[in-house]
């Protein structure tokens, strides 16, 4: 990853966090750009004194940043953050693609809330309330959610829910359209466009994910997760022999399905090269099979692979991958003969089904019982965390990672202690049922267990983002931020000796400093920052480090990030540096008192 840009060598990882605060600063928003209130400080700030002055800057870390696969070590310091409570069985959270300011919570009970990111408040009105659904006390009600890859101009988004009856009278999955019309906040309930139909035998192990694909030549297709039927063992009524419904093409129970929607008919159809499309008997919607209750799933969002979180028997609990580069599907996960990497006990004397795949990864009911399937990490607020597969367990009340580099998984690790109790609150984790991703690619916890939403955030404190002589001595000097408190702080320098420091203001919510330059010739550096949710920039002008006004500067496409400020044209005006983590893209926007000239693409990094 491109990690910045300046005159002078730029280090990241600082050590123990010694500035004593020196002011209390609040800023506003407002339409022209920022409004700045020094209620309780002068607006020249005192520098520090006392023993830091006899602090010396030893070394530098540099950040090393994995974008292709995931990393090798530890995963780094983390916090989670409570960002909604007083939810009914929340199961699920999402965003539609380019949304940056709301998250979409589903809950079991059949509503789905939004949650405005910019102010961190629950919407008063349910986004849609499904009635007539299967009781929602088990593992039926509503299930899953995806937003049509052009929801921003169709308002049409997919639901997977369950209402009664069936032939055997434990339920019907369907999966179905809706549209939005007229109030973006508010989905119309009437306006239900069946895709997909199928019943259960049982009223467990009803899948229930549903997503769209990421992978090129691979648009409106709409992936489904289903169950094996219930019960237990993939066997009993319902349940096809020899061999049961998971193993048997007949059926649409125990699969991931793909289907091709048509988001203006509000129909489906089956995609011509489906592995088992033509084949006798064989249901044409199958991508792949051999599975037991994928509940929970993904896809990669810079890879394209597809992670599956299949919820075990009585011995493992398993993650499967379909692999982009098989763009034919059709593999065979193994259940029920095979249990994770093992022999299902119930079946001792049953073959393996031929070229069935084992799961990169599963683990004893020692560990857990029930897999939550989670997310590769794609986000930008954490970045020593990007490329690393986060997922849970139900019943164990856990949250785990492990790399994986398209072969091999390594580093697995219990990482709730990390997250819980939150730093902010002390909340617990009790039972999560879900993580889903934001519009950013930042990670999200469902607990179903004590109705809240959990955020996934670094516990980082101060890192340096940018260098460049403050005070104009010829000697590059730090500016620091501090992720947790907001709060910015420069570190005076001489020959990389720190001499002295001085806290700067504290940025609003979802504002980060990533970069600085003297943005209006007037000698003294400004601050570039960046909005996570809005995708905002802004500069703050500042005078001797005390900010003067701001302006608010273009909004970035999804994906990428501002990594860096300099003046690539030689015009004398700072341009910025960007970075797409998906692509690992670089381009140039050429700016003029931050208003966009031109962009200009530069090379893509290599893996690794």
């Amino acid at each position: 990853m491109v990690v910045g840009v300046a005159p002078e060598a730029q280090g990241t990882g600082i050590g123990q966090a010694l500035l004593r605060p020196m002011i209390d600063i609040v800023v506003v928003f407002s339409n022209g750009g920022f409004d700045w209130d020094s209620r309780k400080a002068a607006r020249t700030a005192r520098s520090i004194g006392g023993s830091i002055m006899k602090i010396a800057i030893c070394c530098l870390v540099l950040a090393t940043i994995s974008v292709s696969g995931l990393q090798a070590g530890t995963a780094p310091g983390l916090d989670a953050v409570q960002v909604a409570s007083g939810l009914t069985q929340p199961l699920f959270v999402t965003a539609p693609p380019g949304d940056f300011r709301r998250l979409f919570i589903v809950q079991q009970d059949g509503n789905i809330r939004i949650l405005n990111l910019l102010t961190s408040t629950l919407n008063p009105a349910p986004f849609l309330t499904l009635t007539g659904l299967t009781d929602t006390g088990g593992e039926q009600g509503l299930l899953g959610m995806a937003f049509d890859p052009n929801y921003a101009t169709n308002g049409k988004f997919y639901l997977n829910f369950t209402v009664p009856g069936g032939a055997f009278g434990n339920g019907v999955t369907h999966v179905s359209q809706f549209s939005v019309r007229g109030n973006p906040d508010i989905a119309d309930p009437n306006s239900e466009r069946i895709l997909i139909t199928f019943d259960h035998p049982e009223s467990n192990h009803n899948g229930g994910w549903i997503g769209f694909s990421p992978r090129t030549g691979d648009a409106n297709n709409l992936y489904i997760a289903t169950g094996d039927g219930g019960a237990g063992n993939d066997q009993g009524t319902g349940h096809i022999e020899p061999g049961g419904n998971a193993q048997n093409l007949t059926t649409l129970l125990g699969k991931m399905l793909r289907i091709h929607v048509d988001s203006a008919a509000g129909t489906a159809t089956i995609p011509s090269n489906n592995p088992f499309v033509g084949m006798s008997g064989a249901r044409g919607e199958i991508w792949a099979f051999g599975l037991r209750n994928p509940f929970r799933n993904s896809f990669d969002r810079q890879t394209g692979r597809m992670f599956i979180g299949d919820v075990g028997q009585d011995t493992r609990e398993e993650i499967d991958v379909q692999q982009a580069t098989n763009a034919g599907g059709g593999e065979n996960y193994g259940w029920r003969v095979r249990e994770g990497s093992i022999q299902n006990p119930a079946f001792p004397g049953s073959p393996t089904p031929p070229g069935a795949i084992d799961p990169i990864f599963d683990y004893s009911h020692s560990v857990g019982q029930t897999i939550i399937g989670g997310y590769v990490y794609r986000g930008n607020r954490i970045p020593d965390l990007r490329g690393v597969y986060v997922f849970g367990d139900y019943s164990a009340g856990q949250i785990f990672s492990f790399d994986y580099d398209g072969s091999t998984v390594s580093n697995f690790q219990t990482i709730t202690s990390q997250l819980f109790p939150t730093s902010v609150g002390g909340f617990t984790l009790s039972h999560p049922s879900s993580l889903g991703e934001d519009a950013n690619g930042e990670l999200y916890i469902t607990d179903i267990g004590n109705g809240s939403v959990f955020k996934i955030v670094s516990s980082a404190g101060w890192s340096v983002v940018g260098v460049v002589d403050f005070n104009r001595d010829g000697h590059p000097d730090y500016l620091l931020y501090n992720g947790r408190t907001r709060q910015t702080a420069i570190w005076y320098l001489d020959n990389n000796v720190l001499t002295s420091g001085l806290f700067g203001p504290t940025l609003p919510a979802d504002w980060s400093v990533v970069g600085v330059a003297d943005f209006n010739g007037d000698g003294h550096p400004d601050y570039l920052l960046f909005n996570s949710s809005t995708r905002q920039t802004a500069i703050w002008y500042l005078n001797n480090n005390v900010f003067s006004f701001g302006l608010n500067g273009p909004t970035l496409p999804a994906g990428w990030t501002v990594v860096g400020v300099a003046d690539f044209n030689g015009d004398g005006k700072p341009d910025y540096l960007l970075y797409n983590g998906s692509t690992r893209r670089t381009a140039i926007w050429y700016l003029n008192n931050n208003v966009r000239s031109s962009g200009l693409f530069g090379p893509a990094l290599p893996a690794g």
